[in-house]
């Protein structure tokens, strides 16, 4: 959600960053940076689902390991 955000904001203000990036290698055709953005929005959705299920682990006495 906030990469997709971030596309759509900084676009409509002009503002440097990783959605101005991702928007400008779309329209240039620059598939290395297209895919490595799309990597590292799929390594942070991994890793806060990691996050999430760790903590939900931690913090519910329900669960057992």
């Amino acid at each position: 959600t906030f990469i997709g955000g971030s596309v759509i904001v900084e676009t409509l203000f002009s503002w440097p960053g990783i959605g101005k990036l991702f928007i400008d290698a779309t329209f240039e055709r620059d598939y290395p940076v297209i895919m490595a953005i799309t990597m590292f929005g799929a390594v942070l959705t991994v890793l806060g689902n990691l996050i999430a299920d760790i903590l939900y682990a931690v913090l519910d006495p329900r669960i057992e390991y």
